[in-house]
């Protein structure tokens, strides 16, 4: 949203690269996040929906691209990486979004890690180390 937003609203594309994980990029809530249900992993369905319903309080369209980026003109975006857990409620939220960055032109690399939460690269999960190396080389270039 915000390299959307810098963009739309004030002309700028100041950043080279992007690290886009585990983002919430569809406010109406992607088949995923709708699933996920009450699982005790970090974050459920139920969190999803309490933390649009606190960011949108004046009735805004959920799927308005300037609130969900899954729905905006992706086009001329810097180079990004996405990852994300399969065992993450936002799942599709990051499939989807991936999708879409390389459809309207830009570069994008996926990682999708067999096992892992929401946020995992933050946890003490087996995965996080490898996931943080690939970041770092992403963004070096």
């Amino acid at each position: 949203m915000t390299l959307v937003r810098l963009r739309d609203r004030h002309g700028l594309t100041p950043f080279a690269r992007a690290n886009l994980t585990a983002g919430s990029f569809d406010m109406s809530l992607t088949p995923s996040a709708r699933a996920f249900g009450n699982q005790k992993l970090v974050l459920g369905t139920r969190d999803i929906r309490m933390f649009a319903a606190n960011f949108l309080q004046n009735g805004e369209d959920l799927r308005d691209p300037d609130v969900s980026p899954l729905y905006a003109d992706l086009a001329g975006l810097p180079p990004a990486i996405f990852t994300v857990g399969v065992r993450d409620p936002l799942l599709d939220d990051t499939l989807f979004m991936a999708a879409r960055w390389v459809a309207a032109g830009n570069q994008a690399e996926l990682q999708v890690w067999p096992g892992s939460a929401h946020v995992f690269t933050s946890l003490p999960d087996p995965n996080a180390e490898p996931a943080y190396a690939k970041v770092m080389a992403f963004l070096r270039g």
